[in-house]
C-alpha cells in the first residue's frame, strides 16, 4: 500500500526537513490556503474538495487578503486492519484541533494560521475516506476559529438568494439538498454553512459533495450503483460530487438569504411561519458536537439570519414532495428582498 502514493522521502526522522515541492493555493470560504506537501496526490485531493472556490477569482473583493498554510507530508505506512482507517478529534483548548488515526496526526493552530498533517500512504489512498475525514476537516477546523462559523444547515440557491436549512442529523437535510438539485435549484451546501460576520454578514457553502445516506437510493435509483463511503462519523454516505450534477451555486456566498428549521414526519410535506426569536432560540438549545464550541458567539449571526423570520418545513415520506414548499419560501424571500 505505501508504494502506490508517490512522495518525496525525508532523510531526517523527525520529518524537519521533508521537501514540500507540491503546492497549490486556492481561496477556501475566501481566505486563501496555501497547501504544500512532498506528494502530488495531495494537491489533487485539495483541488477535488476545494478546487470550486476558484471562481472566486471574479469576486476578488471577497478574497481576504493574509492566508493560512496547510502542510500535508505522507510518509510510508499503513492504518492497521480494516477497511477504513478510525479517526479521532480532539480540542486541547477552545481553537486547535488535534486529529489521529492509529498511523496519521494532525494539528490545526489557528494562532499560527497554519495546520499540519503527518499521514499515511495507505490513509490518502482510501481516497474519499482522506478527503473527508482528514483533508477537508483539518482545513475547516483551521478556517472556522477566522471568522467563518459554521451552522449546522445546508444551504440552496435560486438566482442570487439562498435559503438554509437547519436541521438535527438525521432530518434529512442532504436527501433534501439532492431531490432540490434534481429539480433545478443549485446546492451551497448539503450540512453545515460558514458565517462570516465582517465586514458584514455573509453565508459561505461548501460546493464540492453531497453525501447521502444510502437509504437515498430508495428515492432516487439513479444512486443505486453508487458505493458508501465511511466519514469521520463513523456513518456510510454515498458520495455525490455536485459540480457532476450541474448543482454548484454560481457562488460559493451570498448575502441575502433565508433560514427554515427542518423536521422529518410520516405525513404530507407542510409549512410553517416560525418568529424570529424562537428560530434563534431553537438552534441555539440544540448545538450538536463540534457546533457546541461555538455556542457562545454564534448568536449575532444567528440574530442577523432570522431578523426577518422564517419557516419550519415537515418532510413527508418523500423528499421531492418538499420540492415545492422550498420555491414557495423562494417566492416569498425574492418579494422581500424587492420591497
Amino acid at each position: 500500500m505505501s508504494d502506490a502514493i508517490p512522495l518525496t522521502p525525508s532523510s531526517d526522522p523527525l520529518r524537519r526537513s521533508v521537501p514540500l515541492d507540491c503546492v497549490t493555493v486556492i481561496p477556501v470560504l475566501g481566505i486563501p490556503v496555501r497547501f504544500e506537501s512532498n506528494a502530488a496526490r495531495i494537491v489533487e485531493a485539495a483541488e477535488d474538495a476545494f478546487g470550486s472556490w476558484r471562481v472566486l477569482s471574479r469576486q476578488k473583493d471577497h478574497i481576504s487578503a493574509e492566508g493560512v498554510r496547510v502542510v500535508i507530508i505522507v510518509q510510508p505506512g499503513d492504518e492497521g486492519e480494516g477497511p477504513h482507517a478510525p479517526f479521532q478529534y480532539r480540542m486541547p483548548d477552545g481553537q486547535r484541533v488535534l486529529i489521529h488515526t492509529p498511523g496519521s496526526v494532525a494539528c490545526s493552530d489557528p494562532l499560527r494560521r497554519e495546520a499540519v498533517a503527518y499521514v499515511t500512504s495507505a490513509l490518502v489512498a482510501d481516497r474519499e475516506h482522506f478527503r473527508y475525514s482528514m483533508l477537508e476537516a483539518l482545513t475547516l477546523a483551521l478556517l472556522s476559529q477566522l471568522d467563518r462559523q459554521p451552522l449546522h444547515a445546508a444551504g440552496l440557491v435560486r438566482g442570487s438568494t439562498a435559503l438554509l436549512v437547519w436541521g438535527a442529523s438525521g432530518s434529512g437535510k442532504s436527501t433534501l439538498c439532492y431531490a432540490a438539485l434534481r429539480a433545478g435549484l443549485a446546492v451551497l451546501a448539503d450540512d453545515v454553512v460558514y458565517l462570516q460576520l465582517e465586514p458584514r454578514l455573509r453565508v459561505w457553502g461548501m460546493p464540492g459533495f453531497l453525501h447521502l445516506p444510502p437509504s437515498a437510493a430508495a428515492h432516487f435509483p439513479e444512486l443505486a450503483g453508487c458505493t458508501p463511503s465511511l466519514l469521520a462519523n463513523g456513518k456510510e454516505k454515498l458520495a455525490v460530487r455536485a459540480a457532476e450534477a450541474d448543482a454548484v451555486a454560481p457562488l460559493p456566498v451570498v448575502e441575502h438569504t433565508g433560514i427554515c428549521l427542518l423536521e422529518r414526519s410520516g405525513a404530507e410535506p407542510a409549512l410553517e411561519s416560525v418568529a424570529p426569536a424562537e428560530i434563534v432560540r431553537i438552534i441555539a438549545s440544540a448545538p450538536e458536537s463540534g457546533f457546541d464550541v461555538f455556542a457562545d458567539t454564534i448568536g449575532p449571526g444567528l440574530r442577523q439570519l432570522a431578523e426577518r423570520g422564517g419557516w419550519r418545513l415537515r418532510v413527508g415520506d418523500s423528499p421531492m414532495g418538499a420540492v415545492a414548499l422550498l420555491h414557495t419560501m423562494f417566492d416569498q424571500l425574492d418579494r422581500s428582498a424587492g420591497s
